[in-house]
């Protein structure tokens, strides 16, 4: 979540930063060139200014122009500064031009584009209309604009090559900071995933100011889900050590006068009791399946199916041979005592039922934990399979060995939203193959 929110937001921070530059940059670039212009319109009026002083009225009052009053630019062919004076009786051009001609503006003022000139010149053109001895005259001034604009044009390029690699140091930069300012979040999220897998009862305390009422809350709400849970499953084992004792008086009084006064009654009442002891041992095993598990009771197959085993043998008395594969030390986010009442039933039905060799095998992947556990007794029939895994009233036709255990079994694999299937073994008994998903 963090990861992918801080990649949003370094996306986010560049794109604007990379579009922010570039119309600062080019805006920046139009306003100088702008400025740049006006500077040089200035300069042209100042030219048309100094070209309008080299004029001195001739004989007969007719105006003359002395080129020695002239910038020496205007004498030096194709220097990018050009005139032309027009006046009734003459008209005079300046030696820049050499043989090329120049369009002066149509109108006095700067020309609305750049003017074609010499040498693939573009120019910047002013043209302004004044009086002498009564006489109009007009002069038309260029200035060369092609360094300005190659000029700009070079800027422009700079610019565009060189933000983007300011910006992509920039964004190492923001997203340094981005990492450092999220590593909080980040550990929260761990931690927060390390308490819903079970492997932590509370989260850290010692986290920034911001995130303090965020945690204070969590460790809160997480105190008082296991304090509930705790006090529900104190409550369910009373109740059915409550329960146990009523149950097995009845049953020993069945036992003891029933018998002899009427077999019929002591088989029925010794089946009703046996139900009932069923249904609240099934009970109990349902209600004790708990959200997820927590640091303190999550399954570790390794360690505690290797007991279960030794149980088993001490119960039995016999030895057999018990294999077990698939795992590498991974401890299950499943609560361990429903996965010993799980595995406890299935590994005793193994025993009753099994010749010599006993067979467990994992096979985890990120979705779901599949196990199969296996014997090479002589199996269950295909017509009693689906029998052996019913509730209710048939439970007393169920063959012993395959009966209360499997369906224990299969009511836990349902509370965790799992399935619990049996089929042949190809070591010659039954396989029963139980998938429970994991959490998300």
């Amino acid at each position: 979540m963090t990861s992918s929110m801080g990649r949003r937001l370094a996306i986010s921070l560049f794109a604007s930063l990379l579009l922010a530059g570039l119309l600062i940059s080019q805006a920046a670039l139009w306003w100088l060139e702008q400025e740049q212009r006006g500077r040089l319109v200035e300069q042209l009026r100042a030219d048309a200014a100094g070209v309008l002083a080299a004029l001195e009225p001739g004989p007969d009052d007719a105006l003359t122009l002395r080129n020695e009053r002239l910038h020496p630019a205007y004498r030096r062919p194709y220097s990018g500064r050009y005139f032309v004076v027009e006046t009734p009786q003459a008209r005079w051009r300046s030696r820049s031009l050499w043989d090329a001609p120049l369009a002066p503006p149509v109108t006095p003022g700067v020309a609305s584009g750049l003017l074609e000139g010499p040498a693939e010149q573009l120019l910047l053109g002013y043209k302004e209309q004044y009086q002498v001895r009564g006489q109009p005259v007009t002069v038309s001034v260029a200035q060369d604009y092609s360094p300005v604009r190659q000029a700009y044009q070079r800027a422009r390029t700079a610019m565009l090559v060189s933000w983007p690699l300011i910006l992509a140091l920039l964004a190492l930069v923001q997203q340094w900071l981005l990492r450092r300012g999220l590593s909080p979040l980040r550990r929260a999220r761990a931690e927060i995933e390390q308490l819903r897998q079970g492997k932590r009862s509370a989260l850290t305390g010692n986290v920034v100011r911001e995130l303090q009422p965020l945690v204070t809350e969590i460790n809160r709400l997480q105190q008082h889900t296991e304090q509930q849970l705790q006090r529900s499953r104190h409550a369910m084992g009373d109740l059915g050590h409550a329960l146990k004792t009523p149950l097995a008086v009845l049953k020993n009084c069945c036992n003891q006068d029933l018998l002899l006064k009427d077999p019929d009654l002591h088989h029925l009442m010794n089946d009703q009791v046996s139900q009932m002891e069923g249904q609240v041992r099934r009970a109990l095993s349902r209600a004790r399946v708990a959200a997820g598990a927590t640091a303190a009771n999550r399954f570790c197959p390794e360690e505690d199916l290797p007991l279960v085993m030794m149980t088993l043998e001490r119960a039995h008395d016999r030895q057999l041979i018990f294999e077990m594969s698939g795992l590498n030390g991974e401890t299950l986010s499943f609560e361990r005592e429903d996965m010993l009442e799980l595995f406890g039933n299935l590994l005793d039905n193994a025993f009753k039922w099994a010749e010599s060799r006993i067979a467990l095998r994992f096979e985890l992947d990120e979705a779901q934990c599949v196990v199969v556990v296996e014997d090479d007794g002589p199996g269950i029939p295909v017509a009693r399979r689906d029998t052996v895994l019913q509730r209710g009233e048939r439970l007393n036709e169920r063959q012993q060995g395959y009966g209360l255990g499997l369906a224990i079994a299969h009511d836990l694999a349902v509370a965790y939203q799992g399935t619990l299937a049996l089929d042949r073994s190809e070591m010659g008994g039954v396989a029963v193959r139980i998938c429970l998903p994991l959490p998300a």
